[in-house]
């Protein structure tokens, strides 16, 4: 009965793709996180010749088709090139220190966030469309390969450049918290949210990215900052900069502007017709005019060097937060709907 169980085994082994059935087998075989356990081991798989039944992973038609092992106690580099039907991969919160996935061409969604990785690899994946591979140890990725890419989460990694150039279908871009002093989306004409917080950015080139409803700049190293022509853009967070010059200008669907804790002298909004709300407190403003915004609702200045502050004929304006300057030049002439007004301590 034994041998006869042994000669199924490993005719169903057979049955697997050799190359897929040869990777994983190498893989397993690896030492784990966890001390004097293999990752085997560690997914409580106990028969490697007999791989659909392998927690985790999913076979058809002799392919392994997707891998879920998360938060799994995994170490080493996980290899699966030319993985022709894997269309899912998820081996996230473990320990590795490398992905590739080379030739994977049915593959469309990679979740390999909060591990160790210093190699990342996805050349051929062309369907590839969500990558989340944040909280790592990555300087480095190319995702030329990848036409269809339209999320990209590389937050907390180690870069200090990169280039997302040309990657038309891509909608969400999230680079926050790298060390980055170059960021080329240049031809990300599909780009919608770019997150870029917290690196070491001291400019950003944005034209011909149309489509941007979303920039979060805040914790750079910018001293000057012209928005410019972004008809799509909704947000714009650039706080926290060492900036002295903000000016925005032709983005008619601007609604929420937040430039708090800079060096700004210098602050010019103009054909923003849509804006609702501007906090630049905590800057070195001397004046401030944001006069004839008809949606403008709440404006926080509180904090700068104002002397002369001008919000006229802000139709829907309720709120404005002065406190701490040195106004002695209050405009709010056609206002009518303005409630309240904090301005203690102008002197």
């Amino acid at each position: 009965m034994a041998a006869v169980l042994l000669g199924s085994m490993t005719t169903f082994a057979q049955n697997i793709d050799k190359n897929e059935f040869k990777q994983l087998k190498a893989f397993l075989a690896q030492p784990s996180a966890e001390a004097g356990k293999t990752n085997a081991d560690v997914l409580k798989i106990t028969n490697l010749n007999t791989p659909a039944g392998w927690e985790g992973v999913k076979v058809e038609n002799g392919h392994v088709t997707e891998i879920k092992w998360s938060d799994k106690k995994l170490a080493g580099k996980f290899v699966a090139e030319n993985f022709k039907a894997l269309t899912s991969l998820d081996v996230s919160r473990n320990k590795l220190s490398g992905v590739d996935v080379d030739g994977a061409s049915n593959l469309t969604q990679v979740n390999a966030y909060r591990n160790q990785l210093t190699d990342a690899s996805f050349d051929g994946c062309v369907k590839l469309q969500k990558l989340n591979i944040y909280r790592n140890r990555l300087s480095d990725i190319d995702i030329a390969a990848t036409p269809l890419l339209e999320t990209l989460n590389l937050s907390n990694n180690f870069f200090v450049d990169l280039s997302v150039a040309n990657s038309t279908q891509l909608k969400t871009l999230n680079v926050q918290g790298n060390h980055l002093e170059n960021l080329n989306v240049s031809g990300c004409t599909g780009l919608k949210h770019l997150y870029a917080g917290y690196n070491k950015l001291t400019s950003l080139e944005l034209s011909g990215v149309t489509g941007l409803a979303n920039l979060n700049l805040d914790s750079n190293d910018m001293s000057t900052l012209v928005i410019s022509g972004l008809p799509s853009l909704g947000t714009l967070l650039c706080s926290d900069n060492q900036m002295k010059t903000l000016m925005i200008r032709d983005c008619p669907t601007l609604i929420d502007v937040v430039c708090s804790y800079n060096d700004l002298t210098s602050l010019q909004i103009a054909g923003t017709p849509q804006l609702q709300y501007v906090d630049c407190s905590y800057n070195d403003l001397t004046e401030l005019y944001l006069d004839n915004f008809n949606f403008l609702q709440r404006v926080i200045c509180n904090n700068n060097q104002l002397q002369i502050l001008s919000l006229t004929f802000d139709d829907a304006l309720r709120y404005v937060n002065c406190r701490y300057n040195q106004i002695t030049d209050f405009r709010t002439i056609g206002s009518n709907e303005l409630q309240q007004v904090a301005c203690q301590w102008n002197y």
